[in-house]
């Protein structure tokens, strides 16, 4: 049971917990879908910006190769052919490429592939290449063939020299603007301009725009072409079917913008935990606020409580010393407050109560020595008739030995039962008196039933009813005995163990089945607490369960049953009561 200091602080603890949890979980769903929403909001405006920049970035790339329309001599070698000088169109060509490669130093290698007679030109590490003779590439040939629009981005790829110029420094991936070379007047393709772009330039532009590594970004094109990728997250393969979309726990954002008829997607994965992290952080700070409040509440709560429970707990330590039969008041005065009113009604009320059980203690032993003496009485009569009987049938037929010897055993048995203040006696005892019964029977009855008697000696000095055990082996004589059976017939067996605290006896008798109704009322009229039992049959049972319950009230147990075997059963327990002195 639960004192009420532990109540009334658990109380003050949950007026505290409950506002607390409540708080933090309404705190953290409202706070968590707005911060979501802001941070959607936010990446959606930032990645907006970044495409943007992307877009300007290819945009103003592509404007590079406008500058070879610039300088007319190299435009009429594009268009004409190198001319009589060989050498000085050569130098040309390689001039206006050097100029172009330095002019941008986030460019790694541009080519210039003359269509007239497949001449190229390369730049790279700051070299140009002499003129050789090279294939357009499978992609070169797709933008000679490209209609709607002369620029043409070639997705990331390893970088390979377009000329020998000897071992790569260092291998790197790159994306390439393809750029054709028209002839302005009928569109006829002059050249082609490859411009490689180191991929870190793209990756770069994307980490602007990531603010977490757990974040993920991409750029690619409109057939899932990977220019840049930045994370660990893999591209969808659906990129383009949403602009926002929520996949498992993450977040997907994506743009879009058009480039010379070629579309190019910017996409962004936030996982969710990202996005409501500042409502956790809040939760969190409301609970360890929270938490701290409740443990300077408990301190508070424990305080108040121990002053205010401590009159009561000493109220409640002296009325189980009462129940006890300690009538004695161990406190002198619990302050002057209501708790002290209430010690000095509870002192009086206790002192009223103790002259009371004084005066009724008496009155009330006296009873119960009276329905002891009513009780033995019952049984004393009923014994004597069958002895005496029993004896006058032997004196008519002569036998004067035998006649003594049953006069002896019923005097020794009369003894016992002369004394009818004396209801507690040791098992000792009682075994004896019980055996005495049933010598006097073995002589009346010689050979013709069979007893056994299992007494353990630890237990012959327990304290146990008077008169218990021999109204079993009286009630097998008068019930259960067959006088023209065989001894095999006639049993009766006593069996005494201790079971924990508890007196276990059990007996059982040889003789015919009784049914289960039979049983049942049988039971009814033994356990019948008041009047005496109509009839013969039951009167030394019900005596002896009326001791058991008189002596032991609750804790005792009377029950009988019918063993599978036949006969007859009784079953009594009770406390397990040690002679004082006994060891």
């Amino acid at each position: 049971m639960r004192s009420i200091r532990t109540k009334l602080t658990g109380m003050i603890a949950l007026t505290i917990i409950v506002p607390v949890i409540l708080a933090t979980v309404i705190s953290f769903w409202y706070v968590k879908d707005r911060e979501r929403e802001r941070g959607l909001e936010l990446t959606d405006w930032s990645l907006e910006r970044g495409t943007l920049q992307i877009e300007r970035y290819i945009s103003d790339l592509s404007r590079l190769p406008t500058s070879l329309y610039a300088n007319r001599d190299v435009l009429d070698i594009l268009e004409y052919g190198p001319g009589l000088s060989l050498e000085q169109t050569e130098l040309e060509v390689r001039r206006a490429l050097l100029g172009m490669y330095l002019s941008r130093e986030d460019v790694a290698q541009i080519q210039l592939l003359m269509l007239e007679d497949m001449d190229s030109f390369a730049a790279y590490k700051m070299k140009v290449s002499p003129r050789s003779k090279k294939q357009p590439s499978a992609i070169q040939q797709q933008l000679l063939k490209y209609e709607e629009s002369r620029v043409l981005l070639e997705a990331s790829h390893p970088l390979v020299p377009y000329h020998d110029f000897g071992p790569i420094v260092s291998a790197e991936e790159v994306v390439t603007l393809h750029f054709r070379l028209d002839k302005i007047e009928t569109d006829k393709p002059l050249a082609i301009l490859s411009i490689d772009i180191p991929e870190d330039v793209f990756v770069g532009q994307l980490a602007s725009l990531q603010n977490n590594p757990e974040e993920s970004l991409w750029f690619i094109g409109g057939n899932n072409q990977v220019f840049a990728k930045l994370g660990d997250e893999d591209i969808p393969d659906t990129v383009a079917a949403k602009s926002m979309s929520v996949d498992g726990k993450h977040h997907r954002i994506i743009k879009s913008f058009e480039f010379e008829n070629q579309t190019f997607y910017v996409g962004k994965s936030i996982p969710d935990r990202l996005l409501i992290e500042p409502a956790s952080r809040t939760s969190f700070i409301i609970f360890v606020v929270g938490m701290v409040s409740l443990v300077l509440a408990l301190i508070g709560a424990t305080y108040a409580s121990m002053r205010l429970t401590t009159p009561i707990k000493t109220l409640t330590s002296n009325i189980w010393r009462i129940e006890q039969g300690d009538m004695t008041v161990s406190f002198d005065s619990l302050g002057n407050d209501e708790f002290g009113v209430l010690g000095r009604q509870f002192k009086r009320m206790i002192e009223r109560i103790d002259d009371l059980i004084q005066r009724e203690y008496r009155l009330a032993l006296e009873n119960r020595t009276n329905e002891l003496r009513a009780l033995q009485a019952q049984t004393n009569p009923h014994f004597l008739f069958n002895a005496l009987q029993s004896i006058g049938t032997l004196a008519l037929k002569g036998d004067g030995k035998t006649v003594y010897r049953l006069i002896t055993q019923l005097s020794s048995m009369m003894r016992y039962t002369m004394h009818p203040d004396e209801s507690m006696v040791t098992l000792k005892r009682e075994v004896e008196h019980l055996n005495s019964y049933v010598r006097l029977q073995q002589v009346r009855f010689p050979d013709q039933f069979d007893v056994e008697v299992d007494v353990p000696d630890a237990l012959l000095d327990l304290i146990v009813p008077k008169m218990i055990l021999q109204p079993l082996a009286e009630n097998f004589f008068k019930h259960g005995f067959e006088r023209d059976g065989a001894t095999a017939a006639n049993r009766f067996c006593l069996n005494i163990r201790q079971t924990g605290a508890d007196l276990i006896i059990r007996c059982e008798n040889s003789g015919r089945a009784i049914s289960d109704f039979e049983l049942n009322a049988l039971q009814q009229r033994i356990e019948r607490s008041t009047g005496p039992i109509h009839g013969a049959e039951g009167t030394g049972l019900k005596n002896i369960r009326d001791r058991l319950m008189l002596n032991y009230n609750r804790e005792a147990e009377f029950m009988l049953a019918t063993p599978e075997t036949g006969g007859f059963r009784i079953v009594m327990r009770f406390p397990a009561v040690k002679e004082a002195g006994a060891s």
